[in-house]
């Protein structure tokens, strides 16, 4: 088979009548071969053009009608091999998609061929990004980053010119090109489908894990079961943290929040690799790798950083995750330390500073508003124990 996908000006009904021709007198010599079938591609194609496809008829009458034409007498064919029968197959297989082609064009009264050569580049870049994302699924890299975006650019490239037939497996390709051709093309529509059946690919697959990963409490024991996990979403993004502003616009610290039913109302998911308020969390060293459970990383280099980890208040009884802002740092352990308030270090936790300084005031007519009875500390009075939350 010489056929390649760059031949848009050959009807595919022409273009399989003419392989199964050539089979049929695969014994000559290639020279004469060529000779007596050489420019019937051009000549078929104005034919079907004129009266349809029905008007190619048998392929291994019209070869028998051509040898007998030149004086050839018939040869003794050498049974079918491997790779003839393998042939036989695609060429079946692609004879059933361009008869379901037709089909589609009679029934929409319509000639699909040349959309269905239009719509071969789209797929040549669909193909490339189902690659890409398997490839940055298994490494963990997010398909924004700079190095699946670099790995997107390449394989385009790579897929567009082996559908041009510019690289192998494209050209002209023998049985086993071929073979890989199909198989390649198959696993890309599986990895669409699988892409699709998980609800998104890139960030939101890796996104997705972490979050599925931390519900579930791995790594540092602090987390509730998933049944139980509280959560908040602003934007369709989970909020970390939360900095509550009294009426008159002044930021406050230790708000205990509660919702309509009076639980608690707990946004921690850990760690915080998200906040926009800290400065950038610094790069995890290899000595550090070996104590992080989970790790944040870098969205454009995929550099592993130290974990931001929220701690909560305490009563002196149990932890609360319901009083804000939370007081965290950046340690490269994800577990809670019972002793991270005790020796009023620089490295303990603390409230980080809220996003704006004031902001407008706020009044409701006939409700009169609240102000804290006293100066609020920075932080926790309390240490919180390593236990888990209640």
């Amino acid at each position: 088979m010489t056929t390649t996908d760059a031949e848009p000006n050959v009807a595919p009904e022409v273009r399989l009548f003419l392989a199964r021709v050539r089979r049929e007198l695969d014994d000559l010599d290639p020279e004469v071969l060529s000779d007596i079938t050489d420019g019937l591609e051009a000549d078929f194609t104005e034919l079907v053009a004129e009266r349809g496809p029905d008007a190619l008829g048998d392929p291994v009458e019209y070869a028998k009608e051509l040898r007998a034409a030149a004086g050839i007498p018939v040869g003794v064919r050498a049974p079918r091999g491997l790779a003839e029968r393998v042939d036989g197959l695609l060429d079946a297989g692609h004879d059933r998609f361009d008869a379901a082609v037709a089909k589609a064009g009679e029934l929409v009264r319509t000639d699909l061929g040349p959309v269905v050569a239009w719509l071969r580049p789209l797929w040549w870049i669909v193909r490339a990004w189902a690659a890409v994302w398997l490839v940055s699924a298994f490494f963990g890299w997010g398909m924004s980053s700079a190095a699946g975006v670099v790995l997107l650019i390449v394989a385009v490239a790579l897929s567009m010119f082996i559908g041009a037939g510019r690289v192998w497996p494209g050209g002209g390709r023998g049985t086993g090109a071929r073979v890989v051709l199909v198989g390649l093309n198959t696993f890309a529509a599986f990895v669409l489908f699988m892409t699709w059946a998980s609800g998104g690919g890139g960030t939101d697959y890796d996104r997705g894990w972490s979050d599925g990963y931390n519900e579930a409490g791995a790594g540092g024991g602090y987390a509730a079961p998933i049944d139980e996990q509280a959560g908040v979403y602003s934007g369709g993004k989970w909020v970390s943290n939360i900095y509550p502003y009294d009426a008159s616009g002044k930021p406050l610290t230790g708000v205990q929040l509660f919702d309509q039913e009076g639980k608690p109302i707990d946004v921690v998911t850990q760690p915080d690799c998200t906040s926009t308020t800290a400065a950038p969390l610094p790069a995890l060293t290899d000595a550090e790798a070996d104590m992080a459970e989970v790790v944040c990383t870098d969205e454009m280099t995929g550099e592993p950083l130290q974990p931001r980890i929220l701690y909560p208040w305490s009563n002196g009884a149990a932890q609360l995750y319901n009083v804000f802002p939370l007081p965290s740092r950046v340690q490269p352990g994800t577990a809670l330390d019972p002793n991270a308030f005790a020796d009023g270090s620089q490295d303990a936790p603390a409230i980080q500073e809220p996003p704006l300084a004031t902001v407008p005031k706020a009044s409701l007519p006939g409700i009169a508003t609240s102000s804290p009875s006293a100066s609020p500390s920075a932080s926790p009075s309390a240490s919180p124990s390593a236990a888990e939350k209640p």
